[in-house]
């Protein structure tokens, strides 16, 4: 077994492989890219019979997964039909470098809106309306709702904060996690 091809194997229980596949070519096409865990490669044709699917879908959606960047094909010329075949194969330091890219992505997210919580003037609150409002604007308002005439509380975002940080905290340890993987193919 080849270093690439035991890559494989720890897809069919990674939950974020799945997402990814499935944010790409959907559930449908997803059927279709799983049959490559079992395998180090295939052509569209084998692919098609295997499953039987219509070949034409097998090449969409792993047309869809090569402009992602997922998988590589090879393409051979069909001395028979003159028509070329394409034999395709996922690329696990690919998959995993996009999964690593993608959590960063909503890491830079979560830490801006720990900036922009940390900023953020004091609000308020109305506890029976679920109405947040900045302080100038609840000062305007006599620190009443303007739906329900109730008093609005002061809103406590250390609470968000904390939350955010433990998001953050649990993010970084995957991505330290798929980084790992990725070391080790």
């Amino acid at each position: 077994m080849s270093k690439a091809k035991s890559g494989y194997n720890v897809f069919k229980n990674d939950e974020d492989v799945r997402l990814l596949i499935k944010s790409v070519v959907g559930d449908e096409g997803f059927e279709i890219v799983k049959h490559l865990f079992d395998i180090e490669k295939a052509d569209e044709f084998e692919i098609a019979d295997k499953l039987d699917r219509d070949v034409n879908f097998v090449r969409s959606v792993m047309y869809k997964m090569y402009t992602h960047n997922l998988v590589n094909y090879t393409r051979r010329r069909d001395p028979e039909k003159g028509w070329y075949i394409y034999t395709w194969e996922l690329v696990p330091e690919k998959i995993y470098n996009a999964l690593i890219d993608k959590k960063k992505e909503r890491l830079d997210s979560l830490f801006q809106k720990v900036e922009n919580e940390q900023s953020r003037e004091q609000g308020f609150h109305c506890p029976s309306c679920s109405i947040n409002l900045e302080f100038p604007k609840a000062l305007e308002l006599n620190f009443s709702c303007f739906a329900c005439s109730g008093m609005l509380q002061p809103l406590d975002n250390h609470i968000r904060i904390d939350d955010l940080n433990t998001e953050i905290k649990g993010l970084s340890e995957k991505i330290g996690l798929l980084q790992n993987k990725l070391n080790g193919l």
